[in-house]
């Protein structure tokens, strides 16, 4: 058991309309309308599990690996006859974005758009989940911070296969420019979870008072995967995406304040004290840094909502820590002054440091048989016009059940000094 006093930004789901899974198909057998009937059944249940970040991880993951299972029938040919299925191009999805709510709808008459938006929908169910977990105790069991963990490293690798597989089959397709399915968004949301669960990682070497080089180390390499983060949405509307960017500006700043805090504790057990009090003078200037980012991430009205937590407070705890115990030691024994140059941060953890959880989609179901695909007789509905249901773009908020963030310290959104 160790302290994990965690705060994350997140974003709203997803959000969609009832999809009729049998209005162009044109089922005509037994098992091709149970495809049809189950894939609608499963998408809704899908759906309404998703709005609750309490639930176990299975339960999700069965359900939406039964979902796959029969859609991919929709996009790859079961008969090997071709590439796609004849049924791809059948259906239209409407979706909104995590940035955008449902100010703006996006339809696709395809259903490798909705394989994308389904499988990132899932993946920030996971994230959720993750936040859900980490907010219940500030001193989570094993099983809960492995949780926490695999949460977030499972829907790392959800966003990397929407970015790098999902989406290279979806072609032709016009997307808003903040639409979750911009590569420079999904990137950021796969920076963002992996720089979340390594915070886990950090955590616990800090709890069992690991060698301070390697939660230097570790805390650096925390500090870029936020800033690589960041760095993808700079070119995006400041108005939809500024708090989201403050966010991994705050994260990137107080994990390379807590990298130089740590660097100057290992330099000080090396008797290096130049070293150390500039190491300790750089990480109370990154320090103020975080603290500007915070103020920055209060005033935006971009996605989510701000929340004051504990976890701020901690750095100028370790700040404060730290510089008293250089100065002092510097004062009693080395009586040095600090170095002129900064040294250089550790880049390469030698162990701490994982990928994202390969994603493994979920294989066709053994009910699209062959002869059930050839039951969907599509050339009833060649050269007739699409008519759109009337209620189709009547797209509503997912209710989510909100996720507690902890007690507030203070008045302020968030508090760093």
């Amino acid at each position: 058991m160790f302290t994990i006093n965690h705060w994350f930004h997140r974003n709203p789901l997803k959000s969609t309309a009832i999809v009729s899974f049998d209005h162009r198909t044109s089922p005509s057998s037994t098992d091709a309308m149970q495809i049809c009937n189950q894939l609608r059944q499963l998408r809704l249940e899908l759906l309404q599990l998703l709005c609750n970040p309490t639930l176990e991880t299975s339960n999700i993951r069965d359900t939406f690996d039964q979902y796959m299972s029969l859609l991919t029938g929709f996009v790859i040919s079961p008969d090997g006859s071709s590439d796609d299925s004849k049924l791809r191009f059948t259906t239209k999805f409407y979706w909104s974005d995590s940035l955008t709510k449902t100010d703006i709808i996006t339809d696709v008459q395809d259903a490798q758009f909705e394989i994308c938006c389904m499988t990132m929908n899932v993946a920030m169910w996971y994230t959720k989940h993750a936040a859900y977990v980490a907010s219940k105790s500030s001193m989570p069991s094993d099983k809960d911070a492995l949780d926490v963990h695999k949460s977030l490293r499972t829907a790392a690798g959800m966003f990397k296969h929407v970015m790098d597989v999902e989406l290279r089959k979806l072609h032709d397709v016009k997307l808003p420019s903040c639409s979750d399915l911009n590569e420079k968004i999904l990137a950021a949301y796969y920076y963002s979870c992996l720089g979340e669960f390594h915070e886990v990682t950090v955590a616990r070497a800090m709890s069992a008072k690991q060698d301070n080089a390697l939660i230097s180390s570790i805390s650096n390499q925390i500090s870029q995967y936020f800033d690589m983060g960041g760095q993808q949405l700079v070119s995006l509307d400041e108005k939809i995406i500024g708090q989201w960017r403050m966010y991994f500006g705050l994260k990137s700043k107080f994990y390379l304040a807590e990298a130089r805090a740590y660097q100057a504790l290992d330099f000080l057990k090396k008797n290096d004290a130049p070293n150390s009090l500039k190491a300790a003078e750089e990480a109370s200037k990154v320090q103020q840094q975080a603290a500007s980012f915070c103020e920055q991430y209060s005033k935006t009205k971009g996605a989510g909502s701000p929340q004051r937590h504990p976890f701020f407070l901690q750095l100028d705890s370790l700040i404060r820590r730290v510089q008293s115990t250089v100065d002092f030691e510097n004062n009693i024994i080395h009586h040095k002054r600090a170095a002129a140059d900064l040294a250089p941060l550790d880049n390469n953890p030698t162990h701490g440091i994982l990928p994202a959880e390969e994603y493994i989609p979920a294989k066709l179901n053994s009910l699209f048989s062959e002869n059930t695909y050839r039951a969907f007789d599509i050339g009833r509905n060649v050269g007739k016009p699409y008519k759109e249901d009337k209620h189709a773009r009547e797209v509503k908020e997912a209710r989510e059940m909100p996720i507690p963030q902890g007690m507030p310290p203070s008045e302020s959104a968030c508090t760093i000094a």
